[in-house]
């Protein structure tokens, strides 16, 4: 299990608070990378959050008011095992109503104009969405 995964010592929300900054002092090359692309709204106006204690899991980042998590997936990530372990992090997060975006370190380290984009691209489209949900 990732460190990510823990609930924490207790299982609490206030342990999982706890590793959730600890996480923010530890991040991966790409991690901080993208908190620079993220952070002071940057991205289209929208506030980011890394690190982000939701249900018992800690994601990478979030935008709350988009109920939007970016995961960023490391080497480990391509195994079997793991990609389990993902897809049931994503369907837990999926049911209390987030929508998760996973993109490998790599796009972040090699191309982040690219992860930018893609990011931004279906931020337009959850504001389409949210404008016709408003004229319907």
């Amino acid at each position: 299990m990732s460190p990510q995964q823990l609930p924490g010592r207790n299982g609490n929300l206030s342990s999982l608070s706890s590793r959730a900054n600890e996480l923010r002092h530890a991040d991966t090359l790409a991690e901080k990378l993208a908190w620079g692309l993220f952070r002071n709204r940057q991205l289209r106006r929208y506030r980011f959050r890394r690190q982000v204690p939701l249900g018992n899991v800690i994601v990478d980042f979030c935008c709350l008011s988009l109920k939007l998590v970016i995961e960023l997936d490391g080497a480990g990530h391509d195994y079997e095992s793991q990609a389990n372990r993902d897809r049931q992090r994503d369907l837990q997060l999926d049911s209390l109503g987030y929508r998760v975006l996973r993109f490998p370190n790599g796009i972040v380290l090699k191309a982040p104009s690219e992860f930018v984009r893609k990011v931004g691209e279906y931020i337009a489209e959850l504001e389409q969405r949210r404008l016709k949900r408003l004229r319907s």
